[in-house]
């Protein structure tokens, strides 16, 4: 199995940091309950209130498909307060991986040198 990771940011509508909080809330439990195949899962709110950055860290793409299956229906209720404005996906992806994601505008990065301690 390959990791793949991604970093997503998002771009908060005005008035609303504090409904997309709560909502990341509840994908965090979600995903630390139900996807033992999620490695991280760690979302960062930018100074300004505005910019939030997810970073997601798989054991694989099949894991990567599985969480997308399960936060799937969820996404278009944050996507409407938050639009994505940079989605990069790190690792090698499966070919099934890079088609779930295309339509969220991922950009995509193969590994080719470096390690985890």
């Amino acid at each position: 199995m390959t990791k793949v990771s991604y970093l997503i940011q998002w771009t908060i509508n005005d008035g609303e940091v504090e409904n997309f909080k709560s909502m990341a809330s509840g994908f965090v439990s979600s995903v630390q309950e139900g996807e033992p195949g999620t490695l991280g899962y760690q979302w960062y709110i930018g100074e300004d209130g505005k910019h939030c950055l997810l970073e997601e860290t798989f054991e694989s793409s099949e894991a990567l498909l599985t969480h997308l299956g399960n936060v799937g229906p969820s996404l278009p209720g944050i996507l409407a307060i938050a639009p994505i404005t940079r989605l990069e996906v790190r690792g090698n992806a499966s070919a099934e991986a890079r088609e779930a994601l295309a339509g969220l505008g991922a950009s995509h990065f193969a590994q080719f040198a470096g390690f985890d301690r």
